[in-house]
Order: C-alpha cells, then sequence, then structure tokens
C-alpha cells in the first residue's frame, strides 16, 4: 500500500480545510450584507425587547393614555438602549415608576390570585364564594 493511502488522506483533509475556509467567507459575506437587507427596528420594538415582568402592560396603558409623551419617553430610553448607557432589563413596576417620575400617571388593572384547588383564582372570587 505505501504513500498512496496517506496522500489521499492529506489531500481529502486539505479539501476539507478549503471548503471550511470558503464557507466561512461566504457567511461573513452574507453576515456583511444581512444589515442593509433588515428593517431598522423601531424605538418601541428596541423599549420592548428589554422589557420583561407586564413591562408591555405598562408600555400599553401609557400608550392609551399619554400618546405623545410615551412616544417622547420610548424615543429617549431606545436612544439610552442603543447607545449602551441602558443595559439591564426594565420591570413593568420599573416603568411604571419612569413614568410617574416625569409625571405621567395613570393606573394599571391589578389582581390578587390565590391557589384554590390547584387552580389561580382572584382573591375577590374566592372571597365572594365564602360569603354565599
Amino acid at each position: 500500500m505505501g504513500d498512496g493511502g496517506l496522500k489521499t488522506m492529506e489531500e481529502d483533509a486539505d479539501l476539507k480545510l478549503l471548503e471550511l475556509r470558503k464557507m466561512e467567507e461566504l457567511r461573513k459575506r452574507l453576515k456583511a450584507a444581512e444589515p442593509a437587507a433588515r428593517k431598522e427596528e423601531t424605538d418601541r420594538e428596541v423599549v420592548e425587547r428589554m422589557l420583561y415582568d407586564r413591562g408591555t402592560e405598562v408600555l400599553e396603558a401609557a400608550y392609551s393614555f399619554y400618546p405623545a409623551e410615551t412616544d417622547r419617553l420610548v424615543r429617549e430610553l431606545a436612544g439610552m438602549i442603543r447607545a449602551g448607557r441602558l443595559r439591564d432589563r426594565i420591570a413593568g413596576g420599573e416603568l411604571l415608576s419612569i413614568f410617574r417620575q416625569v409625571g405621567l400617571r395613570f393606573r394599571m388593572k391589578t389582581s390578587i390570585k390565590v391557589m384554590d384547588q390547584g387552580k389561580l383564582v382572584d382573591l375577590s372570587e374566592k372571597l365572594g364564594k365564602k360569603e354565599g
């Protein structure tokens, strides 16, 4: 057998390496072209991406009470997020606090849920059942 088997293995390895390099180059070109093809995220989308724990509910409520002011605040927050000055996610309570700090006050619908026979029910429902 000699060196014949060894040469083909080396050639296979070289071909594989060449193929991997070409694939990586193609991947880089596709990635470079991607941002141009992808639509720019809106300010609202940037902010919503950072929200958790009822954050989107608070944002929806704010838009329904104060659309223009909320839009301005969302633009500011999105700018801070894009600039890297705001990196932490924002909870619903924190967002509500931000709105209150700038003078935009509104109420959120809240309810207290309790476990009743393995199901979550409103506390008002549970208290109503006991009275009847």
